[in-house]
């Protein structure tokens, strides 16, 4: 009995000093997972205000003037050019959200939310819905942006009374219905050639259909050289008045194409007028 006091009287110091050094180290452990948490809680701050900016900074760079809209078809094809000759680069998915920033005949030029910038066709994207869920109708073109105030150029080829017929033209359009031109003809034919004045007032009824048709009222002078070998005859010219109709189709904001039929009316010295078809088929560059 007395061997255990003695051990337990002298095995008491060891415990106290034992206590005396575990103590720090426990302090020392809760110290260090303190200090772990606290980087966490400070990376997970700095996570936050990184996408907080990164989100701000999104909304910042938001093109201006620009329509944003979901996309509703499966999928939608974006090409690097306005045209099927350029390369698909991108395909934006259902529920992609996509800028619509300018349209360029049928093509619209769009930017996606990762920053992918190409060209879509206007037929692609007939299933895309607005901020609010409404559906969005991108407009085909109807080239109504040729409005008044416009100088443009013709250059035509055609048939005049069985000559061939070459003509240029200079026009320009007070509004979007009515122009004037001012027409320049030379003809070729077997057994004379004519050359042809005249200034002409078209009136343009649908401007903005992509098939258009027009009438043409104008007067001038007509000037017939005979071909000197086969008969010996002076040069001849005439007044004359003339109608048509055509039609004009628009490729572009500044390129049209255009087929016309039109009735010369010559108003001769002889006892009889004349009376001249011309068919001509040419185009219109808007300057």
């Amino acid at each position: 009995m007395l061997k255990l006091q003695r051990y337990f009287i002298g095995s008491f110091p060891v415990f106290i000093l034992l206590i005396l050094f575990s103590g720090p180290v426990f302090s020392e452990e809760t110290l260090m997972k303190s200090d772990v948490s606290d980087e966490i809680l400070k990376e997970e701050l700095i996570e936050t205000e990184t996408e907080t900016e990164t989100e701000t900074e999104k909304k910042d760079k938001d093109p201006e003037d620009a329509e944003l809209v979901t996309v509703g078809n499966a999928f939608i094809n974006i090409y690097r050019g306005p045209g099927r000759g350029y390369p698909i680069f991108y395909v934006a998915e259902y529920g992609e959200k996509i800028w619509l920033l300018k349209r360029r005949t049928d093509w619209v030029k769009v930017l996606t939310a990762r920053n992918k910038s190409g060209w879509v066709k206007v037929d692609d994207l007939r299933e895309i819905y607005g901020e609010n869920g409404e559906i969005v109708r991108v407009p085909l073109p109807d080239f109504s942006d040729v409005d008044d105030g416009y100088f443009y150029l013709g250059l035509s080829y055609g048939d005049f009374a069985g000559a061939n017929s070459l003509g240029v033209s200079l026009s320009y359009q007070f509004t979007t219905n009515l122009s004037a031109e001012l027409r320049a003809t030379q003809a070729v034919g077997s057994y004379s050639d004519s050359q042809v004045y005249q200034v002409a007032m078209v009136h343009q009824p649908f401007p903005h259909w992509k098939v258009s048709p027009y009438f043409v009222l104008g007067a001038g002078v007509n000037i017939t050289s005979p071909n000197a070998t086969i008969v010996a005859t002076e040069d001849r010219q005439d007044t004359t008045m003339l109608a048509g109709l055509g039609l004009r189709t628009y490729l572009s904001r500044r390129f049209a194409i255009r087929a016309e039929y039109t009735n010369h009316y010559l108003l001769t010295t002889q006892e009889n007028n004349q009376e001249i078809v011309e068919w001509k088929l040419g185009f219109d560059v808007y300057l």
